[in-house]
């Protein structure tokens, strides 16, 4: 099944922004979607499970409200359901899919379109279906172009870079400032 991204992000962002859902609401909704793909959604157990391999419980809580909208503001979730096979595993899913997107906040994928489309690739790559009018090939340098956490390590890396570049600027001032005063105090 061929998921395209770009009616998808057409869809919703003709869709007022709303509050986000409650938590056992989201829960609920993404269950929904698998009970409509004939698959039996996680357990409250297994929620909690996926929860707790979560870094941050709170960003965890919002990526499944984000998830929950996405689903219901847009195709993504009739598209899921029909993508979705019999051998499919449910909880795997949903634990791949929140721990490659771990660093996205909802306010993050609701105000970026970078942000929405990495976060709904990872989602199309989680439940292993293609994007339309791409190879895999294709949609796997897409992801990685866009891969927040790729941004975020290359911008500590610049910013190591920056701080390393003013300490030895300022270590040479310094040094040069030592200089100037023992030629001064030479020729007094």
């Amino acid at each position: 099944m061929a998921f395209d991204i770009k009616d998808i992000q057409k869809q919703l962002s003709a869709v007022p922004l709303v509050s986000p859902y409650p938590h056992d609401l989201s829960v609920a909704i993404i269950c929904d979607t698998f009970r409509l793909a004939g698959l039996r959604p996680p357990s409250r157990a297994d929620w909690a499970s996926i929860e707790h391999t979560s870094k941050a419980a709170a960003l965890w809580k919002e990526q499944v409200g984000m998830l929950a909208h996405v689903l219901t503001s847009s195709s993504l979730g009739e598209e899921t359901a029909r993508a979705l096979r019999e051998d499919a595993d449910p909880q795997v899913m949903l634990r791949v899919f929140f721990t490659r997107v771990e660093p996205l906040t909802a306010e993050m994928v609701r105000s970026n379109a970078f942000r929405q489309e990495e976060f709904l690739r990872k989602w199309v790559h989680a439940v292993r279906g293609q994007v339309k009018d791409e190879s895999a090939r294709d949609s796997d340098a897409r992801l990685k172009q866009l891969d927040y956490r790729t941004a975020l390590k290359e911008m500590e890396r610049a910013e190591e870079a920056r701080k390393k570049e003013a300490d030895k600027r300022l270590k040479e001032l310094q040094e040069a400032e030592k200089r100037a005063a023992d030629a001064r105090g030479w020729r007094e």
